[in-house]
C-alpha cells in the first residue's frame, strides 16, 4: 500500500484527542479509497484490502471536525457513501480509547459492492 495523504490518518497512529474513527471493514480489495470531511479530502490510500482474518481494511484516524454536523464521506473507485454525523453527542458521549472521544464509523462494501457507511458505536473498536 502507499498513502498519499496523511500516513497520520493509518491504522498505525494513536487516535488523538477528539478523534474521528473511520473503520474500513468488509469488502475491501486492492481499492483507491479517499475519506472527505464537508468535501475536503482528509485521507488516501491506494491498494486498500479487506485483512479477512480480523475483518479490516484500514481504521483511518482524523482529528474530530469542528462543524457540529459534518458531512463524512468515503469514495471507493466510483462508489460513494456519505453521513451527516453529530459531533456534539460523539463529544458528551465520554471516552474512547485513550480516554478521549471518539466518533466511530465504518464503511463496507457488501458482496454485490454496494458501499455503505454507518455508525460503528456498538461493533468491536480495532
Amino acid at each position: 500500500m502507499s498513502g498519499s495523504d496523511a500516513d497520520a490518518g493509518s491504522a498505525a497512529a494513536g487516535p488523538a484527542p477528539g478523534t474521528l474513527a473511520v473503520e474500513l471493514a468488509e469488502g475491501f480489495a486492492g481499492d483507491d479509497v479517499t475519506v472527505l470531511i464537508d468535501g475536503k479530502q482528509m485521507w488516501h490510500r491506494n491498494g486498500v484490502s479487506t485483512n479477512y482474518s480480523v475483518g479490516i481494511a484500514d481504521v483511518v484516524r482524523l482529528p474530530m471536525p469542528t462543524a457540529a454536523w459534518p458531512t463524512v464521506e468515503v469514495q471507493v473507485g466510483r462508489r460513494s457513501s456519505s453521513r451527516r454525523v453529530d459531533v456534539g453527542e460523539a463529544r458528551g458521549a465520554g471516552a474512547g480509547i485513550a480516554g478521549a472521544p471518539e466518533l466511530r464509523l465504518r464503511a463496507r462494501i457488501d458482496p454485490a459492492g454496494a458501499l455503505t457507511l454507518g455508525v460503528a458505536s456498538d461493533e468491536t473498536r480495532y
